[in-house]
């Protein structure tokens, strides 16, 4: 059997683009997105160990990120998104995309529901590059009602990472975050 075993948690945590634009298309209820915090961090917040050493960014590296939310019309949150810039500049049209799944999982998350209670939630981590250059890294966590939690982290399948990118040290053109 496959780990994972719902059409809809298949679709959301392999699909190669946006899972904000796929479950906006299949939910039976509007969604709308909605910023919820804007600013810097150090690298070492937003971005996974692993994710920086591939890319060449310092942990030090201050990076302009953004969390936002995708709402139902009752204002609860459908999916959680935390996109972090990684370059200073646009690189080109969206159309010249790629989009990489890094990983995906579960971990409890607290939805703000009644009660307090951190539920089961499946995430995935994406790496955004146009013509090889990393320009995003996101974070997506779904709520368990939008995208059903029915195993845990450990039964999941290694995700194959696929794309060659160019680490920022070797990009002299590029400035400076």
């Amino acid at each position: 059997m496959n780990p994972l075993d719902t059409p809809v948690t298949r679709m959301v945590l392999q699909y190669e683009g946006s899972a904000v634009r796929l479950l906006q298309a299949l939910a039976t209820e509007p969604l709308r997105p909605r910023t919820v915090e804007e600013g810097r961090q150090s690298a070492a917040v937003l971005i996974p160990r692993e994710v920086r050493e591939r890319l060449g960014i310092g942990e030090s590296d201050l990076l302009a990120a953004k969390q936002s939310r995708l709402e139902r019309a009752n204002g609860s949150a459908a999916v959680v998104v935390a996109a972090v810039e990684l370059c200073a500049e646009p690189l080109g049209h969206r159309r010249q995309e790629q989009h990489e799944v890094l990983r995906v999982g579960t971990r409890r998350w607290y939805w703000g529901e009644p009660g307090g209670v951190h539920r089961v939630s499946h995430w995935r981590e994406i790496l955004t590059t146009v013509g090889g250059v990393p320009a995003r890294y996101t974070r997506e966590i779904f709520h368990p009602d939008v995208v059903p939690v029915t195993r845990t982290s450990a039964e999941y399948p290694a995700v194959r990472r696929r794309l060659t990118v160019t680490p920022r040290a070797s990009r002299a053109e590029e400035p400076a975050v």
